[in-house]
């Protein structure tokens, strides 16, 4: 894809969202396979073979195809320059960057953000789609979940994109569009929880079920919508952070690691048995917390793009003056 610098800047939320329907698209397969090969199998408690085998197809077919991929050395823009200017590091350095971000007080503003965005998949994908739904419901509940990431990270793509001319503002719209969206949809998901518990389990849903069945699987889709957009919004945000591809890995390394410490954190909770409704509020609170951190970060680290490239083209005067 060839555009302009400041055109690559100001579509952040159109990659991400390109990138999260592409990636999101291996899910909606991946509930897909399930769901067809086990459809007759309604009371099966765990997928055949087969869909093991299925899944291993894929993979080896989405390994050979990365062997397309464009190195970075070869996109260009239409301006002429390259789109990253790729300088190897070494480990030692690395190591010590790393380490500087666990005091970088931006990146501190994204914990609570980066520790939650994983931390629900294990109450949703356990103790909503694998405690209400038969085997072959959840497959094609996990292909709408799926499909719902990919609308949702299309849909807030384009408002962190177009909403607003300045991108702080586009900045403050997403996050309260996101977590007004949050508060309903956790808000749903505790109406849902008051039903049942681990120990009053419901008897398993299926999709065949008719008016039963389609309140408990709006809520699934919802929460996948919701985890669409609040992970690109806040890679939205990490982007605006910085242009060099450099500083901005470390920076998504940094979310990517919390991120899944999060995650193994979560199955932990639930492995040691604790209330499906304290899970549900931990995650509602976790994801609470981490919409006004991200104000604060957008409104003292997030500069417009008139000033940003007013501040690139002051650094490439520079050193002509002193000439």
């Amino acid at each position: 894809m060839r555009c302009s610098q400041r055109a690559c800047s100001s579509l952040k939320g159109t990659y991400i969202s390109i990138f999260w329907s592409i990636f999101n698209m291996g899910g909606v397969i991946g509930g897909l396979i399930p769901f067809v090969l086990n459809y007759k199998r309604t009371e099966a408690a765990s997928v055949n073979d087969a869909t093991y085998i299925g899944f291993m197809v894929f993979m080896s077919i989405g390994t050979f195809l990365t062997l397309a991929i464009l190195p970075p050395s070869k996109v260009v823009r239409d301006d002429g320059t390259k789109c990253t200017n790729i300088q190897y590091s070494n480990v030692t350095t690395e190591a010590i960057e790393i380490g500087k971000l666990f005091l970088n007080w931006k990146m501190l503003l994204i914990v609570p953000a980066a520790w939650s965005s994983n931390f629900f998949y294990t109450y949703q994908f356990n103790n909503v789609n694998g405690v209400m739904f038969n085997l072959r419901t959840r497959g094609l509940n996990n292909v709408f979940y799926w499909g719902a990431q990919m609308a949702g990270s299309i849909g807030i793509g384009y408002i962190m994109d177009f909403s607003f001319k300045s991108r702080r503002t586009r900045g403050f719209f997403g996050i309260i569009v996101v977590a007004v969206l949050s508060s309903a949809i956790w808000a749903g998901g505790l109406a849902n929880q008051l039903g049942y518990s681990r120990g009053n389990k419901p008897e398993k849903l299926d999709f065949k079920g008719g008016s039963d069945y389609a309140g408990p699987f709006v809520l699934y889709f919802s929460f996948g919508l919701l985890d669409a957009m609040y992970q690109s919004l806040v890679y939205w945000v990490i982007g605006a952070l910085a242009d060099d591809s450099e500083t901005l890995s470390r920076y998504v390394g940094f979310y990517k690691g919390v991120q899944s410490a999060g995650g193994a954190v979560a199955w932990q909770v639930d492995a040691r048995n604790v209330s499906f409704l304290g899970q549900l509020i931990m995650n509602w609170v976790f994801t609470t917390v981490s919409y006004p951190l991200l104000i604060v970060l957008v409104l003292f680290a997030v500069k417009n793009e008139d000033v940003e490239e007013e501040i690139t083209k002051a650094k490439e005067v520079a050193p002509k003056e002193v000439e």
